[in-house]
């Protein structure tokens, strides 16, 4: 509200008018706290929805892992083995397979011969000033191009401009003694596809030091490159690298040495990735009844007080999340048409105690038992939370209620979207009532002013009159 200069009112009456007009303006002024209550009171409801929300969510995302097929289908690598290693995905095929690596995939690398500088430029007189160094690799789609410049072609600037653009071969120099430099050249790829064929183009004196191909070479092989070969239950395949993830469905297998014997290959359900996923799930739908329990708290009062404890939950007494948990927890509930017809049976009930922050019907596993169902019979644990996929099983019908609770889209809110968009018009509705009021209130502070300020010039007149007949009086008197 405007500021209103208040210091020469009742100065001339002597009237406590500025004083009388500050205390109406405080008792005017309540009706702008009521409103500012009013939403702060409902600001603390947006912001525990908010917070509802997102525990739902949270609960929503444990589900939805619960319901998805390839949770349950995890797959494991139990075997210890030597010469490779393995890793699986949820498509992998259970089962034993006997494994013997026969070699293992190596890169091809070249050795210049002996130069008795790293720095010296080792080019021969161009045209231009340029040559072309080219590298053919028969797995690499474009052989690598690098022009280099009459100051480029000593051994150390020539491996820095092939490791500087970025291809499929490293180059390093080494020294071995004083006046003793070579250059090598490594491809990246494993196998016979990496073999490296090296031309200069426009320098026979640069070609004649580091050219190579398959029937001339200045460049000796110092490791010829070999693909991988290993025999997996005795059919022997050959890859060009030592990671092969196309011979048996949904298993990466890594080489990493000759076999000295046969290995055996031991690929099983992993029950890891799916006891974490119950485990996320209970963690969600307990911190979802903690949250319930914040938003929801009562904190009762000395008997006779006029006013709620501050330390009440924004949504205490709500009706929507109310019927958000029984919702949730009557599901729990619900019997299922598989082996496993309760979670109790395989190791998940209710605690019947309030927990210490005041939530109740939270979860609580049973490892052991658990574990033992996942391990013994875990298509039935999967159906009892999948079901048929679309109307029955305890993950798929939660899901479906959470999405419909969490639904933002316009026309199909769920509840949550509902309960929020109807606190916000509130807002928005004392937002104007704020506006309308404070104007409503400087308009009678202004007509106060007004009429403080024409009484106060009356009383002044008056004053004035009345000490000037007095002194008239005073002076006829004597």
């Amino acid at each position: 509200m405007a500021t209103v200069d208040l210091s020469n009112l009742g100065v001339g009456s002597g009237l406590p008018l500025a004083t009388l007009y500050n205390n109406l303006e405080t008792a005017e002024n309540t009706k702008l706290t009521a409103i500012t209550n009013q939403k702060t009171t409902y600001t603390a409801q947006l912001s525990a929805y908010g917070k509802l929300q997102s525990a739902l969510t949270n609960l929503q995302t444990a589900t939805t892992a619960l319901g998805k097929a390839s949770t349950w289908n995890a797959t494991s690598v139990t075997s210890s083995n030597t010469a490779f290693s393995a890793t699986t995905s949820t498509d992998a095929t259970i089962g034993s397979y006997t494994v013997n690596v026969d070699q293992i995939a190596k890169a091809q690398v070249l050795m210049s011969g002996n130069i008795d500088s790293s720095t010296k430029q080792l080019g021969g007189t161009t045209t231009d000033g340029t040559r072309t160094l080219t590298i053919t690799q028969p797995g690499t789609k474009e052989p690598l191009k690098i022009t280099l410049s009459d100051s480029q072609t000593s051994l150390t600037s020539i491996a820095s401009e092939i490791n500087k653009a970025g291809g499929n071969v490293s180059a390093t120099v080494m020294k071995a003694d004083d006046g003793e430099y070579r250059l090598f050249l490594t491809s990246k790829s494993t196998g016979t596809d990496g073999n490296m064929t090296v031309t200069v183009d426009g320098d026979d004196t640069l070609q004649q030091l580091i050219g190579h191909d398959s029937t001339s070479s200045a460049m000796s092989v110092q490791t010829s490159s070999q693909n991988a070969r290993v025999s997996i239950n005795g059919i022997m395949i050959e890859r060009s690298s030592n990671n092969i993830d196309d011979a048996l469905t949904g298993v990466t297998l890594t080489l990493k040495a000759k076999s000295s014997a046969d290995e055996s290959l031991d690929v099983t359900r992993s029950t890891d990735a799916t006891t974490k996923a119950v485990n996320d799930w209970v963690t969600a739908y307990n911190a979802l009844q903690s949250t319930i329990a914040s938003v929801t708290k009562y904190v009762s009062v000395d008997a006779g007080a006029d006013s709620q404890s501050t330390s009440n939950g924004a949504l205490m007494g709500d009706g929507t999340v109310r019927s958000v948990q029984a919702q949730l927890r009557s599901q729990l509930t619900q019997v299922q048409s598989g082996s496993y017809a309760i979670m109790a049976q395989f190791g998940i009930t209710q605690d019947p105690k309030v927990g210490s922050d005041g939530s109740t019907g939270n979860l609580k596993v049973d490892t052991d038992k658990l574990s033992a169902a996942l391990t013994k019979n875990p298509e039935a644990v999967q159906a009892y939370f999948i079901g048929d996929g679309k109307t029955t099983g305890l993950a798929t019908t939660m899901g479906t209620s959470l999405t419909n609770m969490l639904n933002t889209s316009a026309g199909s809110e769920g509840v949550i979207q509902s309960a929020q968009d109807g606190i916000n018009a509130t807002i928005k509705t004392l937002d104007k009532r704020y506006t309308a009021t404070e104007a409503s209130i400087e308009a009678t502070m202004a007509r106060y002013k007004a009429q403080f300020t024409a009484l106060d010039s009356l009383v002044t007149k008056m004053n004035s009159t009345s000490t000037y007949l007095t002194s008239q009086f005073s002076k006829s008197s004597s």
